[in-house]
């Protein structure tokens, strides 16, 4: 019996090898490393007979522990699915991926199509089977490096933070620039920054805001393009701008997810009066008020306060059904000239559509006011100390009133 070998078609061809490199920064010691990686191996695989070069796939600055944010890492998996890739070539499985589940994903997936993943610093191929165990064990021990480092990481910024050490870089923060040790300074921006808060403290809403400082030529921090509305009340509620700063206001980042772990323990620094400041702490104080009070009533479904509104609007509630307060003109019974005068009744006093039949009692404006003064200990109704001092006024089934004080008002 004669037995004839048949050879497969791309026996003779030659492997399609490409390489995959990768930094996590872009500082200039690695981008001369990440440049000399390349170069090396395009060397490699043009200097070998057997080999047809497929390409180098790269990522430079970014993080092993995601897969998924590595543009380059990507494109490389996409090709060597599609058949285009034989080998692929990398210094050590860290570059590759430093989450062990990522890794070995994408390694099966590749091993599925016959693509073989050769690990130089390991010195391990991933399709030879013999391989298996210690590929695993490596990779956890790749995972768990990069976790070390990420606590290393965040030690050393949590006893900077302790010591009220922090950086800003430049173009970071609209309005101002950092000086030779990272701390804020103003720059020509500033007046940007300053037209916002003085348009909000006059009682313009944030849309108004934003058409106002793009008609005066304002921009957002990294372009010419106008300010969003999101970026206005970012702009509104940052403390750099009255020169305070809180450091690690959120907590920190997961080094496998790269979101905030709402799990880690954390510790928030105030720093007051840090450094110059673009607006007076009266404006900045101004400012907060009116933001919590728009949010306070936007959250109890007050109607948008408008420039002109009165100033219990957002701050005057029903303690029976929670609704807010609304302003209303009322007309004595018994005066001839039927002479008016202003009240406030609950929202949802109405029946029907328009309410639930509230009972909560009706304050004239005048006697409101005079409560709220005893309840303050003032003389007279100031509303610039309202203002500042009462979040919010609750009104009884009784008719008395109750008082929440801001938190942390003088």
């Amino acid at each position: 019996m004669i037995v004839r070998h048949i050879r497969r078609k791309d026996y003779d061809r030659k492997k399609r090898v490409s390489a995959y490199c990768r930094v996590s920064t872009d500082k200039a010691s690695q981008e001369e490393s990440f440049e000399t990686q390349i170069a090396a191996y395009e060397r490699l695989i043009r200097s070998n007979p057997e080999w047809e070069y497929a390409g180098i796939y790269s990522d430079e600055g970014k993080s092993a522990t995601s897969a998924r944010h590595r543009a380059g890492f990507q494109r490389m998996i996409a090709d060597a699915l599609e058949g285009k890739i034989d080998i692929i070539l990398v210094k050590s499985i860290s570059r590759f991926s430093r989450n062990i589940v990522d890794c070995q994903t994408y390694v099966e997936k590749l091993r599925e199509q016959g693509v073989s993943v050769r690990f130089e610093r390991e010195n391990i191929d991933s399709l030879n089977p013999a391989c298996s165990m210690m590929f695993s064990l490596l990779s956890a021990i790749a995972q768990d490096e990069s976790r070390s480092i990420s606590e290393n990481v965040k030690w050393g910024i949590a006893r900077r933070h302790e010591r009220g050490e922090y950086k800003i870089s430049n173009n970071q923060v609209l309005g101002y620039d950092a000086d030779e040790q990272g701390k804020p300074v103003p720059n020509g921006d500033a007046w940007i920054v300053q037209m916002v808060f003085r348009l909000y403290t006059e009682g313009k809403g944030v849309r108004e805001v934003t058409e106002m400082v793009a008609a005066a030529g304002g921009h957002s921090l990294r372009s010419s393009r106008p300010l969003s509305c999101q970026a206005v009340r970012y702009i509104l509620k940052n403390e750099i701008y009255v020169g305070d700063r809180i450091l690690q206001k959120r907590a920190p980042v997961n080094y496998l997810t790269k979101k905030p772990d709402l799990q880690a323990e954390y510790k928030t620094y105030f720093l007051q009066d840090d450094h110059e400041p673009l607006i007076d702490r009266d404006t900045w104080e101004k400012a907060q008020g009116i933001l919590r009070r728009r949010e306070l009533a936007k959250e109890a479904g007050v109607e948008r306060i408008r420039a002109n509104a009165h100033f219990l609007y957002g701050k005057l509630f029903c303690a029976r059904c929670g609704a807010p307060y609304r302003r209303r003109t009322f007309k004595e019974r018994d005066a001839k000239g039927g002479e008016s005068y202003k009240a406030w009744c609950c929202k949802e006093r109405s029946k029907g559509k328009a309410g639930n039949g509230c009972l909560n009692p009706i304050l004239r404006e005048v006697a409101l006011l005079e409560a709220i003064a005893r309840k303050l200990g003032m003389e007279s109704f100031d509303e610039q100390t309202f203002m500042r001092t009462v979040e919010k006024v609750l009104v009884q089934k009784n008719g008395e009133i109750t008082i929440e004080l801001i938190s942390n008002a003088a």
